[in-house]
């Protein structure tokens, strides 16, 4: 009887360093990070208005890179560039948005108490720049391809998994809330042409994108 109790206190110690071995020691999560980002955009700014037309697709793919620091575990600086296009017969456009964020981790036992396994929800606001090419109406006769330049802040959150300390992996949701201005051009249309006419309207466009995050956390 002696013994057996003997036995299962070594085993519950032994469970009990175990699990402290699994919780991460302070400052696991620190240092830089480089991802390849990949999904989808929806941008509803690219409505030709005098057609009354989207240019381009429902959603676009979406590839892109970010660069991030943790300076904390909980708390993390990042830059990202991403690249969209779609095409509808010969008109294409092109959108580059760059993204300047801060990232707050939620850290907690109950998902970093795994062997090679952290789970980090987090949440993240920062800046949006979104530069575009947009088709030209066909019936202008000035530049085929206006561009548009936008700016606002950014909203998103989503979830990251550290595993075996270097792999990275991770799904965010974003919202950015641009400000665009209006693309006016001239039309040439039953031999008349009229000048300043409205083709994209600007103001305030949220835009919202879906990503998966694969790279490499330092």
């Amino acid at each position: 009887m002696r013994w057996s109790r003997i036995v299962i206190c070594a085993l519950l110690l032994s469970c009990i360093a175990t699990a402290a071995e699994a919780r991460p020691k302070k400052g696991f999560n620190t240092g830089p990070y480089l991802a390849f980002e990949f999904g989808i955009s929806h941008n509803n700014f690219d409505v030709n208005q005098r057609l009354d037309e989207k240019v381009g697709t429902f959603v676009e793919p979406t590839i892109g890179f970010l660069f991030g620091w943790n300076i904390y575990d909980w708390f993390a600086a990042e830059l990202s560039g991403r690249y969209s296009t779609s095409e509808k017969g010969d008109r294409r456009e092109h959108i580059a948005m760059v993204h300047i964020n801060t990232k707050f981790f939620l850290i907690t036992d109950a998902l970093t108490d795994f062997q090679t396994l952290r789970i980090l929800p987090f949440g993240q606001i920062g800046a949006a720049i979104n530069f575009a090419v947009l088709p030209g109406d066909p019936a202008s006769t000035t530049d085929n391809q206006p561009k548009t330049f936008a700016y606002g802040p950014s909203v998103g959150a989503g979830v990251m998994f550290l595993f075996k300390k270097y792999v990275y992996l991770g799904l965010k949701a974003q919202g950015d809330l641009l400000f665009y201005d209006d693309i006016h051009q001239e039309i040439t249309s039953g031999g008349a042409t009229t000048s300043d006419v409205l083709i994209y309207k600007g103001g305030f466009v949220p835009q919202f994108s879906a990503m998966g995050i694969f790279g490499v956390h330092f």
